[in-house]
C-alpha cells in the first residue's frame, strides 16, 4: 500500500500544483479548465487508491499456506537487456512485485538480487536513487537481520516512486503500476488451485481484481498520447470482458461500536463467485499479457 499511497500523493501534488498556478486571472475558460482538472484529479486519486500493491497480493498468497515457487518469477538476470524507457518502467513494476513475493517467503538472497535489478532500472530511467547504493551496503551489513532487510527493501523500492513526484512523469508511473499489477495477478493465478479450499482467499482476491482492472483501464485512458500505454488497452479490455463473469456481492458483516469515539462501524464482506472456466481463462490471458510485458 505504501507505494500506492506515494503515487497517490504524486498525482495529488502534480494536479493540485497545476491548479494553484491557474488561480490567477480566472475567466470562464479558466474555470471550465479548472473543473476538468479537478474531475481528472479526483479520478486519478480514486484509481491509485483502489489498485492494490504487489505486497498486498503477496501477503494473501503467504497466508494461504502456499509454498514458495521460484518458477513464477521473471529472471533478474535479464534486467540489462531492456533498453527502452517504457520497458524499463514496466519491468520496474514486475521486479517490484517479484521482490515483494520473495521477501515474504524469506528468500533473502533472491531479494538482494531483485533489489540490485531494481537499482539498475532506476539508474536507467534516471531516477536519482542515491539511497540505492547505500541500500546494498546496508543489506550486506544486516544480512542476518530479517526485519532490517525488509525495511531497507521497502525504503529502496519506494524511492523509485518518490522520483516521479518531482519529475512530472505520470505515464511512467502508470507503466510501473501496470507492470506490477499484471505480475501480481500472474503470480496469484499461477499459484492458486481453484478447487483447493485453502486457496479460497487467493481465488477471491483474483476475482476482486475486477474493480482494480476497471480502474487500471481508466488510468491508462488518461494518457491517450502515450502509445506504449495505449498498446495494452485491447488486452486489458479483453480481460475486462472475462471479468464480467465474476459476481461480487457485499453482505452485511460485524457491527462494531466504539464507545470512546461515539461511533458505530458496519463492516461488509465481499462474496465473490465465478466458475473454474472463467478462472482458467483469466489465468491464460494474464499470462499472455505478462509475456507481452516481459518480452525483449
Amino acid at each position: 500500500m505504501k507505494n500506492i499511497l506515494l503515487l497517490f500523493s504524486i498525482f495529488s501534488f502534480l494536479f493540485i500544483g497545476c491548479n494553484n498556478n491557474q488561480n490567477q486571472n480566472l475567466n470562464d475558460g479558466d474555470t471550465t479548465s479548472l473543473k476538468n482538472d479537478t474531475v481528472h484529479t479526483n479520478r486519478v486519486k480514486k484509481i491509485f487508491y483502489n489498485v492494490p500493491s504487489p505486497i498486498e497480493m503477496s501477503s494473501v498468497i503467504q497466508r494461504s499456506g502456499a509454498q514458495f515457487r521460484s518458477d513464477v518469477l521473471w529472471s533478474y538476470k535479464d534486467v540489462e537487456k531492456y533498453t527502452s524507457i517504457s520497458k524499463q518502467a514496466l519491468m520496474l513494476g514486475v521486479f517490484g512485485s517479484d521482490l515483494s513475493y520473495v521477501r515474504l517467503f524469506d528468500q533473502i538472497q533472491l531479494a538482494i538480487n531483485y533489489l540490485s535489478g531494481i537499482k539498475k532500472l532506476c539508474d536507467a530511467i534516471e531516477i536519482p536513487e542515491e539511497q540505492g547504493s547505500r541500500a546494498i551496503q546496508r543489506m550486506e551489513k544486516n544480512i542476518d537481520n530479517k526485519d532490517s532487510l525488509l525495511q531497507i527493501i521497502s525504503e529502496t523500492y519506494a524511492a523509485a516512486d518518490s522520483y516521479l513526484k518531482d519529475n512530472d512523469r505520470g505515464n511512467t508511473a502508470t507503466l510501473v503500476i501496470l507492470g506490477g499489477w499484471i505480475e501480481s495477478l500472474y503470480i496469484a493465478t499461477q499459484i492458486a488451485d481453484y478447487a483447493n479450499p485453502s486457496n479460497k482467499e487467493i481465488v477471491d482476491r483474483i476475482g476482486e481484481q475486477k474493480y482494480s482492472l476497471a480502474n487500471m483501464i481508466e488510468l491508462i485512458k488518461a494518457y491517450p498520447d502515450d502509445k506504449d500505454l495505449q498498446a495494452y488497452l485491447p488486452m486489458l479490455e479483453e480481460l475486462k470482458a472475462l471479468y464480467e463473469n465474476v459476481k461480487i456481492e457485499y453482505v452485511k458483516g460485524n457491527v462494531v461500536t466504539d464507545e470512546t469515539k461515539k461511533t458505530t462501524t458496519i463492516y461488509s464482506v465481499a462474496k465473490v463467485t465465478f466458475s473454474k472456466e472463467t478462472f482458467d481463462k483469466i489465468k491464460t490471458l494474464a499470462k499472455q499479457i505478462r509475456t507481452n510485458i516481459v518480452k525483449l
